[in-house]
């Protein structure tokens, strides 16, 4: 399963929860069917740029927070979140890299 996709559900179901909300009405303030919502919740499906900024708008969050990972305390000042962002971000560029290689010199073989 992608991390990203896992990260999304999580944060999606925990503001729907946070916001009283059921995944009916959450569908249909985002114009989308419960299926979608139930999907998405469920990491079985992914979602376009439309649909991810009414889900932002809809449950009071910025795309970045559904995205994050589930968690992530965003009311610290911006100076104090972006090292953690930054640290991740580099220990995925480095795993890509790391697995790319080995794909390269098993091909290579």
């Amino acid at each position: 399963m992608n991390e990203t996709r896992a990260f999304l559900s999580a944060n999606i179901k925990a503001k729907r929860k946070k916001l009283g909300l059921t995944q009916e009405k959450l569908a249909e303030l985002v114009d989308v069917s419960y299926q979608m919502i139930h999907d998405i919740e469920g990491c079985r499906t992914w979602v376009g740029e439309k649909t991810l900024l009414r889900l932002s708008e809809a449950l009071e969050a910025e795309i970045y927070e559904l995205l994050a990972p589930p968690g992530m305390d965003f009311s610290a000042p911006a100076n104090a979140v972006r090292p953690l962002l930054v640290e991740r971000l580099r220990a995925k560029i480095k795993a890509d890299i790391d697995r790319r290689l080995n794909d390269f010199f098993v091909i290579q073989e």
